[in-house]
């Protein structure tokens, strides 16, 4: 949009130069992270990807399985997180933002499958 004042007294009137405003609503995730399966021993890449006006940051944030509060991990501020110390019922999410504000991503489930050894019988 664009604006301009108009100022009036006993002398007379001026008008100011324009003045644009633009309006910025938060981002939209455009790719969400995908719920994976795994084993103990491998590494998650998970990606996250928004759009919307301005500059966009990117934030990573965990909880476990759903209860307490999401907390923000450290250093996590690109598109793409790598999990490598696996951790059973820790939930995952991409906090997309930009002046106007941020959009969390769905949650993310990281099943992790145990293998079991089974004895091998002999006779």
């Amino acid at each position: 949009y664009m604006y301009r004042c108009r100022v009036s007294n006993e002398a007379g009137s001026v008008v100011s130069n324009r003045a644009t405003v633009y309006v910025y609503g938060p981002p939209t995730i455009t790719n969400h992270p995908m719920s994976q399966l795994t084993t103990v021993s491998m590494k998650v890449t998970l990606n996250c990807k928004g759009t919307g006006r301005g500059s966009i940051t990117y934030h990573w944030e965990t909880i476990n399985s759903g209860r307490g509060q999401w907390m923000s991990i450290s250093n996590s501020n690109t598109r793409r997180l790598v999990v490598r110390n696996l951790q059973e019922s820790q939930q995952y999410r991409c906090v997309v933002s930009n002046e106007a504000g941020g959009t969390p991503s769905n949650d993310t489930n990281i099943t992790i499958l145990r293998t079991t050894t089974h004895p091998i019988m002999s006779t």
